[in-house]
């Protein structure tokens, strides 16, 4: 996972979370990445726009594991997650690589790494994006969530 900027609808920019490579289905889940992801299901569990599937997002573990496999916990949370946020239906949490909008309004979006930053953004506005001041916090991640503001 990184630190990443895109450009709003609105013309602004955003600051984000990004992961490093595909986490998911047939995904290269790298552990930081994993462990990122799984976190955000943990706090999204809570979120209210998620109320829907929070029985969902709460089943899955954090401990920075996924097979890629079509039976693995992770890879069901995030097809969950697509049908109720948009993207692609594929059980894939997929970086930004490319100069996609960050969408502001709505829950529909092309990514959902942006539904898992507006959702801890709008959860803890006071903290975002320093995530290692969040509560329940994964500390293995914190080199990566730190670095960025240190210099």
């Amino acid at each position: 996972m990184h630190p990443a900027f895109a450009e709003t609808t609105t013309g602004s920019v955003r600051f984000y979370w990004n992961v490093s490579g595909i986490v998911g289905l047939n995904g290269v889940n790298k552990f930081d990445d994993v462990l990122f992801v799984q976190w955000c299901f943990f706090k999204m569990a809570k979120w209210p726009a998620a109320r829907e599937i929070w029985p969902g997002l709460s089943r899955v573990n954090i401990n920075g594991s996924c097979t890629g496999r079509a039976d693995d916990p992770l890879v069901e949370t995030i097809k969950l997650a697509e049908a109720q946020f948009g993207g692609n239906m594929d059980g894939r949490v997929t970086p930004i690589s490319n100069s996609a909008k960050f969408t502001i309004s709505g829950i529909k979006y092309p990514y959902l790494i942006m539904v898992m930053n507006i959702a801890l953004s709008q959860m803890h506005p006071q903290q975002y994006p320093r995530l290692d001041l969040m509560p329940e916090f994964v500390w293995r991640i914190k080199d990566q969530v730190v670095f960025p503001f240190l210099f």
